[in-house]
């Protein structure tokens, strides 16, 4: 959906996702943003937070895949709820967090789904 803004400026109105998991785990999530053909996506590697399991440092000390990762992608509902629904059931047996919003972005281009 489009929308405009003041001053002429057009907005396109996306979902945003953000997944906080494992750095193990990171291939697992990269397939479920491929499988729903979100366009486009970041991850930002060493993490830091507070959690359930205590405080996790975001230092990755021997490799990268140790630590947390978090990823963030915006694309139309349908295939954010897919990645979601990944989600879900990964989350049946790793741990993980995810927060979902709606955004406004300007170059919607950007954010097309990939063939």
């Amino acid at each position: 959906m489009t929308v405009a803004a003041s001053g002429g400026l057009v907005l396109h109105r996306l979902k945003k996702i953000e997944i906080v998991i494992h750095a193990e785990d990171r291939s697992l999530v990269e397939d479920l943003l491929a499988a729903a053909k979100v366009g486009g996506w970041t991850m930002i590697r060493d993490v830091a937070g507070l959690g359930h399991g205590g405080f996790h440092q975001g230092k990755t000390i021997f490799n990268d895949r140790s630590g947390l990762v978090m990823f963030v992608g915006v694309a139309e509902e349908q295939a954010i709820a897919e990645v979601a629904r990944g989600l879900a059931r990964l989350f049946e047996t790793r741990a993980g967090v995810t927060f979902l919003s709606d955004v406004e972005v300007m170059r919607s281009d950007y954010f097309a789904k990939v063939a």
